[in-house]
């Protein structure tokens, strides 16, 4: 009987142990270099189609006062024949756990425009959600850290072949998140949640302060 005790215990623990390391394990997320994404280092967003570049500020519809730092998250259009990829602005991606350095895809995380010497409105927000066919739920940084309006994960991208990765939204830091997308609206690209086309991703290091290079 004391054996049989023993066996059970041993059992449980070896249950016990295994059940921990699924829930611990996580899938960090990668650049295109193949190194971990850390939150102490900056990054270039990039789609993976030729027909589009990196992400940036953009003006809104009724056209933004702040023209140095509009506050709409726009991608880049790219023109045909262009050889140079624009790879936008660079950000930081600030998990909520602050003691966090490397990203993974569980990892819950403000986006921040790295040009906060220059501009106030760095932190990405998703406004209005969760929009209308008429007004659509855009991506903005006008978002302040922590706000329920301002979270996010980056999940793999799994459509069309593509080895990317996409942003998802997340309300609240809660579970069920919704996919970043791209909106044509007022001629720009604007990342948007509910409405618009997929939006695959790559992730540069940003090691300079340029903005264009060849990919």
């Amino acid at each position: 009987m004391k054996r049989v005790n023993v066996l059970l215990i041993s059992l449980v623990y070896l249950l016990l142990a295994f059940s921990s390391s699924c829930t611990t394990a996580q899938v960090v997320v990668r650049d295109v270099d193949g190194d971990i994404l850390r939150s102490d280092a900056r990054y270039f967003v990039v789609s993976p189609l030729q027909s589009a570049g990196g992400i940036r500020r953009g003006q809104d519809g009724a056209g933004d006062a702040n023209f140095m730092c509009p506050s709409q998250v726009v991608q880049v259009m790219q023109k045909m024949g262009d050889i140079q990829k624009d790879k936008g602005i660079s950000v930081y991606f600030k998990p909520k756990a602050a003691e966090q350095v490397e990203i993974t895809e569980s990892t819950s995380l403000n986006i921040e425009f790295s040009d906060g010497n220059v501009c106030n409105n760095t932190v990405w927000e998703v406004e209005g959600y969760p929009g209308t066919y008429e007004n659509p739920a855009l991506l903005s940084t006008n978002g302040v850290t922590g706000n329920p309006s301002t979270w996010f994960q980056i999940k793999k991208f799994n459509a069309g072949g593509l080895d990317a990765y996409m942003l998802v939204f997340c309300l609240n830091d809660e579970e069920t998140c919704t996919e970043v997308l791209i909106n044509y609206f007022h001629g720009q690209n604007h990342l948007a949640v509910k409405l618009g086309y997929k939006l695959p991703v790559l992730f540069f290091k940003d090691n300079g302060y340029g903005i264009n290079s060849i990919i």
